[in-house]
């Protein structure tokens, strides 16, 4: 019995060890103009009437496997108001030059065609995009440091109807390490208890 609550305690262990390393990491959209995809956050600021923001299941970044969810939407379908036409596309840039807030007035290279993905509604008044995106080691640096953002592009806007730079809300250990956390302890407990 002792045996095996040892066995236990130490694959718990590792295994907490291991998951604690990654963590989730929530992100905001934000620029010169405030949070959200705006025309405002464009550089240099469009003249549209359109916005858009973030849906429920957020921007969230998980270090364990570079894994990029993102769920945005815009047009008053979702909510928020109406682009000049359909979306043409919808990419990842970075990395500017600065940090924030320097950064949000500046400009980088396409680091991901978010437009590929088969969950992207390019509507004009019903747009959405909900996927994942693997981010690759040399790229994560500039999303950490808050040096990417999301650009939105329409026919009348070529060089972007709306942005949102990407900057991180918190971090939090991922949900089932506490669980892991929690079986170890409880694992230890029980080989305290035996060795009385």
């Amino acid at each position: 019995m002792r045996r095996a609550i040892v066995v236990l305690a130490l694959l718990l262990t590792l295994a907490c060890t291991n998951r604690l390393s990654a963590d989730l990491i929530e992100f905001v959209l934000i620029g010169n103009a405030g949070r959200g995809l705006l025309p405002g956050n464009v550089t240099p600021p469009t003249s549209s009437s359109g916005f858009g923001g973030i849906g429920a299941s957020k921007i969230i970044f998980d270090t364990d496997d570079n894994n990029l969810h993102i769920d945005i939407a815009w047009g008053k379908g979702n909510g928020y108001g109406d682009l000049t036409g359909d979306v043409m596309k919808l990419h990842l840039h970075g990395p500017t030059e600065k940090r924030p807030p320097d950064a949000w007035s500046q400009t980088g290279d396409l680091i991901e065609n978010l437009g590929n993905s088969l969950n992207f509604n390019k509507s004009a008044t019903n747009g959405s995009l909900v996927d994942d995106y693997f981010i690759g080691n040399p790229d994560v640096p500039w999303l950490l440091q808050g040096r990417t953002y999301i650009n939105v592009h329409t026919e009348m806007y070529e060089f972007g109807e709306i942005r949102g730079y990407l900057i991180q809300a918190s971090q939090t250990p991922e949900p089932g390490s506490a669980i892991l956390i929690a079986m170890a302890g409880g694992a230890l407990v029980l080989l305290r208890r035996s060795r009385r």
